[in-house]
C-alpha cells in the first residue's frame, strides 16, 4: 500500500521524485522520504506527508522515493523509507512475511537495525550481497524473502544505475523527457513519462546507460513493449485547490458517460459461452467494490435466474473450494491491484474457473490475469474513499448482468434501455446536495449512525455507512431494515440518527415500519426516495427526493447524496476527506 518511485535523469531528479510522491500520496501518508545520489548519497525522510520534504533538496540525477502506509513499526522519521545499509539505499512496498527470522539471523551475525520495519531487512540483505553488481545483489537478497514486494534500489558507487523488482506488488517503468523511471502506479508518472511498460511477478528492472532493461528471475533479458498510458489516468489536478473527493463526486456524470461509451464498444462474444452456460456465478471484491458486487448479485439473480455467490475476496481464499472447472468468477477492483482480489482470481483460475475482471485500470495486474476484462472509464481517482469508481463499477456490472440474460435468453432486461439516462440522473442528484449539507450540519456531532435498506437499497445503505466510517470517523453500519428489531434497535435512544434508503415501491411500507420503530424510541430519521408519495407519507424528520429511474438502476444514483453527505460530515468534523485516518487507496498487501 506504500508508494515507490525511482528516477535516473541527466538533470537533478529531486523535483521529479517529489512530484511523483505527491501523486502517489494516496497510497500512504504516514511518512515520506527521498534518497538522491550525487557527489554522495543523501537521504531525507520525515514523519507525515510528502509536503514535509519540500524543505529539503539534493543535487544528483539518480534517486528513489517512498510514501508510507505503516505496517511494521509506527509512523516515525526512523521507520520512514528509504532505508540505508552500507552503500545501499532501498524503498519497498509490500510485506516481508519472514522478516522476523531473517532479522534474528542478521542480528546474530552482528547487524544492528535502526528501524522497526520489515523493509530494513531487505536493505541489509542487499548490502551484504553487493559486490559491485547491483542487479545480482538484489536478486540474491530477494531470493530469501517471503511475501510480497516492489523494491527500488540504488548504490552509492553506481551513479546512473537503479534496480527494481516486483512480486505481488505493482511496478511499472516509464521513460520521457524528464528521465527514466520506475513507479508503483501509472498516474504518478503523469507529465514525466510518455511511455510505460509493466513488470510482471518475478521480473527485475535495471536502468543504466540511459536505457531500461527487463530481466526474468534468472536474470535473462526480456523483451518489453512500451505503450502510451491512458490520458485520463494522468488528469490529477483539482480546480481551485479543493479536495479530490469533492471533485470526483462532481465527475460522476462524465465518468458514467465515458464508461457507457466503452461498454457499448466492448465485444462480449469471447465470454458468451461461459455466460450462457453458467449454472452459478461467484463474485469477489473488497470494500466499496464488494458493495457493487452485492448489487450485481441481486440484479443477476432476478433477471437471469442464476445464483450469484458473493464473498469478500480475503475470505474467498480460505473457504471450501466450491468453485471449479467452467464456472464463472467476477473480480471487481478499482485499481486492479487489490492483493486479496488478485489472489482470489488466481485461485479461481487454478481451479479451472473463467475470470471476468471489472477494473478502472486496463493495464493492471487483475486485467492481465483475467480471461476477460471490462474496463470502466472513471479516470484517475485520487481520494482514498471511492466515489465515481463505485458508480462506474455498478454500470459495468449492470451491463454484464444484461449480457448474462441476453446470452441465456436472447433478450435484454427492460432497464437495460434506461442505462443512457443514468448520466443525466446523476447530474440531477446534485440537487440533493443542499439538503445533504443541512443533514450533515445537524448530525456532525453524532457518535454513530445506522443506515437502513431492503433489497438493493441495503447495498446502498452499506456503502453509505462505509463512506461515513472511512472519512468522517463516525461509527456507522448498514443494516437490513427488517433486522433492526433483532438486536440493533437496542442502541436507539433519543436523537439517535438513522438514515433510510427506500427506492423499491414494493418494500417501501416495510422500510417505513422500521422508521416508525426508530421514531417511537426518540430516534432521528432521514429518508431518501425517488417516490414523492413515499416521502409524504413517511414519519421521517428529514426527507430527500431522488431522481427517478427504474428501480434496478437506483443504486447508481441514490448513493450520490450519501457520498456527498459523508464528504460534508468529514469537513464539518475537521478531517481531510482525501486522506482518511489509517487508510490508503490501493490495498496491495493482504
Amino acid at each position: 500500500m506504500c508508494g515507490i518511485i525511482g528516477c535516473v535523469s541527466e538533470k537533478d531528479c529531486y523535483g521529479a521524485l517529489y512530484d511523483g510522491l505527491k501523486r502517489l500520496e494516496y497510497r500512504g501518508y504516514d511518512s515520506a522520504g527521498i534518497a538522491v545520489l550525487g557527489e554522495k548519497l543523501e537521504i531525507f525522510k520525515k514523519k507525515g506527508g510528502v509536503a514535509n520534504l519540500s524543505a529539503f533538496y539534493a543535487r544528483g540525477g539518480t534517486g528513489i522515493g517512498h510514501t508510507r502506509w505503516a505496517t511494521h513499526g509506527a509512523p516515525s522519521d526512523t521507520n520512514a523509507h528509504p532505508h540505508r545499509a552500507g552503500k545501499i539505499a532501498l524503498v519497498h512496498n509490500g510485506i516481508v512475511e519472514n522478516y522476523a527470522s531473517l532479522k534474528e539471523e542478521l542480528e546474530e551475525e552482528g547487524e544492528r537495525f535502526r528501524s522497526e520495519t520489515d523493509s530494513e531487512v531487505l536493505a541489509k540483505l542487499v548490502a551484504r550481497a553487493y559486490r559491485g553488481d547491483l542487479l545480482a545483489a538484489v536478486r540474491e537478497a530477494l531470493s530469501r524473502a517471503e511475501g510480497s514486494y516492489a523494491v527500488a534500489v540504488i548504490a552509492e558507487d553506481r551513479p546512473g544505475e537503479l534496480v527494481a523488482a516486483k512480486y505481488k506488488s505493482p511496478l511499472v517503468a516509464g521513460k520521457g523527457a524528464a528521465g527514466l523511471f520506475v513507479c508503483s502506479d501509472v498516474p504518478a508518472l503523469a507529465g514525466a513519462a510518455d511511455y510505460i511498460a509493466q513488470a510482471e511477478d518475478g521480473e527485475f528492472v535495471r536502468i543504466a546507460g540511459g536505457e531500461i532493461f527487463f530481466y526474468d528471475k534468472e536474470l535473462r533479458p526480456l523483451p518489453k513493449t512500451f505503450f502510451r498510458p491512458q490520458r485520463e489516468l494522468c488528469a490529477l489536478s483539482v480546480a481551485g485547490g479543493g479536495y479530490f473527493m469533492r471533485a470526483e463526486i462532481g465527475e460522476i456524470p462524465r465518468a458514467l458517460r465515458d464508461t457507457l461509451g466503452l461498454l457499448k464498444q466492448t465485444d462480449f462474444a469471447p465470454c458468451a459461452r461461459v455466460l450462457r452456460g453458467a449454472k452459478r456465478v461467484f463474485a469477489v471484491a473488497c470494500g466499496t467494490a464488494y458493495h457493487s458486487a452485492l448489487v450485481f448479485a441481486d440484479v443477476a439473480e432476478r433477471e437471469a435466474g442464476v445464483p450469484v455467490i458473493c464473498h469478500t475476496a480475503g475470505e474467498f481464499r480460505y473457504r471450501p473450494p466450491l468453485i471449479g472447472e467452467g464456472e464463472l468468477l467476477i473480480a471487481v477492483s478499482q485499481s486492479g491491484e487489490t492483493a486479496d482480489t488478485l489472489e482470489a482470481a488466481r485461485l479461481a483460475k487454478a481451479r479451472g474457473a473463467y475470470v471476468v475482471a471489472v477494473t478502472n485500470i486496463g493495464c493492471s495486474s487483475l486485467a492481465a490475469l483475467a480471461d476477460f476484462c471490462i474496463v470502466m472509464g472513471a479516470g484517475a481517482e485520487i481520494a482514498v474513499a471511492a466515489t465515481k469508481s463505485y458508480n462506474c463499477q455498478l454500470l459495468c456490472l449492470y451491463y454484464l448482468a444484461a449480457q448474462l440474460l441476453f446470452f441465456k435468453e436472447q433478450r435484454y432486461p427492460d432497464w437495460f434501455y434506461a442505462l443512457d439516462d443514468l448520466c443525466s440522473a446523476a447530474e440531477r442528484a446534485f440537487s440533493c446536495f443542499a439538503e445533504a449539507d443541512a443533514l450533515a450540519d445537524g448530525l456532525k456531532s453524532a457518535r454513530a449512525i445506522y443506515y437502513l435498506g431492503r433489497g438493493l437499497d441495503l447495498c446502498t445503505a452499506k456503502e453509505g455507512a462505509l463512506k461515513v466510517k472511512e472519512i468522517a470517523c463516525v461509527f456507522a453500519e448498514g443494516y437490513p431494515a427488517g433486522e433492526l428489531k433483532h438486536g440493533s434497535l437496542a442502541l436507539v435512544e433519543e436523537g439517535f440518527p438513522v438514515v433510510c434508503v427506500s427506492t423499491s415501491r414494493a418494500l417501501a411500507k416495510k422500510s417505513e415500519n422500521a422508521l416508525a420503530e426508530v421514531k417511537s424510541r426518540g430516534g432521528f430519521c432521514a429518508l431518501f426516495s425517488q417516490y414523492g408519495d413515499v416521502l409524504e407519507d413517511s414519519c421521517a424528520d428529514f426527507k430527500c427526493l431522488l431522481p427517478a429511474l427504474p428501480e434496478a438502476l437506483m443504486p447508481a444514483v441514490s448513493v450520490i447524496p450519501l457520498q456527498y453527505f459523508a464528504y460534508k460530515m468529514c469537513i464539518e468534523r475537521g478531517f481531510d476527506p482525501d486522506k482518511p485516518r489509517n487508510l490508503a487507496k490501493s490495498v496491495t498487501v493482504e
